[in-house]
């Protein structure tokens, strides 16, 4: 039986008495925490308190020390941080575990890596860093920026295929749904089927793989690209027109690691829309659908099996695949390939 392959990239891991540090920094908001009664509660001794402290200061968090006051979170790190993420995942019930990587080749890579040696799913990998981190159509995906978000998750449903045929779909949907709470003078969509948008500029694409065996579906891996804080004149010339942020849009910083859990449930709630019962939410997906459709009655080209064929979009059908009427009145269906608007 061949070996599983081995990771060569380091997981960062939170430290228990880390985490409970930084939760009881955390609650106290602008307060400060007494340094005698860390120690009391966690067991151990003022200097072994100040030690979990500086590694904190050393992880990029600010924190003011003050004689007889005690300590104060002043500035959290503008990176992913495991501890960060462990915090916010308990906030927020998150039912999967999270593997953090300062550096990856790309998260589904890793996800599939996981796997193969055993992990079981669900589980979510993230990284500050991909160096081949890929799209869809085997297209790369830039992302050497630790502002930005970049995750897979991992499920193992052993269901049919089609049972989750609109799994992309949705999560575009609840993601699109989630940001406009942060954005909500912003106009955010989907471009069938996996980038989301911002008047014609894109700042997250979803990548769904899956490994199929005679069960159905055996492993499933849901990759996301989200920029998040990052400057789109930093990306590389080429992009620069075409790409964006959530920064950039708004203007403001956004919390990220709080965001990645929250874009995880998002996810995760994608993931329970489709498995309950597909049949009925077929409807439901056409109406959540429209308000996102960033093609929509727009003259698009689409290269399917073998073909360019032009029309204008007309939303999707119940299996999720694009509605197009072509210059002959004729209804076309594209269930899958590369769709751009028509260039005049």
């Amino acid at each position: 039986m061949p070996t599983p392959p081995s990771s060569e990239y380091r997981q960062l891991r939170a430290r228990p008495d880390e985490c409970r540090v930084l939760r009881a920094l955390l609650d106290a908001g602008e307060g400060f925490v007494s340094g005698s009664q860390l120690a009391e509660d966690m067991g151990l001794s003022r200097p072994a308190v100040w030690g979990k402290i500086k590694k904190l200061q050393e992880a990029g968090f600010e924190i003011a020390a003050v004689r007889n006051r005690g300590y104060r979170l002043t500035a959290q790190p503008e990176v992913l941080h495991p501890a960060l993420l462990q915090l916010a995942a308990e906030d927020q019930g998150l039912g999967m575990d999270c593997l953090y990587f300062p550096v990856l080749d790309s998260t589904n890579n890793e996800a599939e890596r996981q796997i193969a040696n055993g992990r079981r799913g669900p589980f979510a990998v993230l990284s500050s860093c991909q160096t081949k981190g890929r799209g869809r159509l085997g297209r790369e995906w830039f992302s050497g920026s630790a502002e930005n978000l970049y995750l897979t998750v991992t499920y193992e449903p052993r269901l049919p295929a089609q049972k989750l045929q609109h799994f992309t779909l949705w999560c575009g949907i609840l993601l699109c749904r989630l940001l406009r709470q942060d954005l909500p003078e912003s106009e955010l969509q989907i471009k069938w089927p996996n980038d989301l948008h911002c008047e014609g500029r894109k700042f997250a694409g979803m990548l769904t793989e899956a490994k199929l065996d005679a069960d159905g579906l055996k492993a499933l891996f849901f990759g996301l690209g989200l920029n998040v804080n990052s400057n789109p004149m930093n990306l590389p010339k080429a992009l620069r027109e075409r790409a964006t942020s959530l920064q950039a849009i708004s203007g403001k910083e956004l919390p990220l690691n709080r965001l990645a859990i929250r874009a995880l449930k998002a996810i995760e709630e994608a993931y329970a829309i489709c498995i309950k019962n597909p049949d009925t939410n077929r409807d439901a997906l056409l109406e959540a659908w429209g308000p996102f459709d960033s093609l929509y009655g727009r003259e698009v080209v689409a290269e399917y099996a073998g073909q360019t064929i032009h029309g204008i979009a007309r939303g999707i059908d119940s299996s999720g695949a694009l509605l197009l009427k072509t210059p002959e009145g004729k209804p076309q269906v594209i269930r899958a390939g590369d769709v751009t608007l028509r260039q005049f």
